[in-house]
């Protein structure tokens, strides 16, 4: 009986648990790269199949903005990699928003083409404009 009422404790205490906003984001953005890593291995030859690059393309567009709605101020807690840049230079910060959404919503355009270099380049905007943002606003791993 003691060990059902421990194990519903847990659970309870698992389940009501709130994630802090470093957590929020890295969610947000893991749901961003369940759809773009996919189209990345099929570019590099995991076999291309347009309908599925497509579906990818098509979920990439619908959460690609998502994760930016995560950044309040003041919400740099003990798992966030967030730089204090993201809140001191808001210019820079939104710019490299608007270019990575820029990016996948012609990648998801290009998608719907048959030109697999237009694709291929479309998506390597898209993984520029990710590394450029993380160059600028991603700490270390704590």
């Amino acid at each position: 009986m003691k060990k059902i009422l421990l194990l519903a404790t847990l659970a309870l205490v698992a389940t009501t648990s709130q994630a802090g906003p470093g957590e929020d984001r890295q969610k947000a953005f893991k749901q961003v790269l369940r759809s773009f890593e996919p189209m990345g291995v099929m570019l590099r030859g995991s076999g291309y199949r347009k309908d599925v690059f497509i579906q990818h393309a098509d979920a990439l567009k619908a959460v690609a903005a998502a994760p930016f709605g995560q950044f309040k101020p003041g919400t740099i807690d003990d798992v966030s990699r967030a730089k204090p840049a993201i809140w001191s230079e808001p210019a820079k910060w939104k710019a490299e928003q608007d270019k990575f959404l820029l990016a996948v919503g012609q990648l998801q355009k290009t998608a719907r083409g048959d030109d697999l270099a237009a694709i291929r380049r479309d998506y390597g905007a898209v993984a520029a404009s990710c590394k450029a943002c993380h160059d600028s606003f991603r700490g270390p791993m704590r």
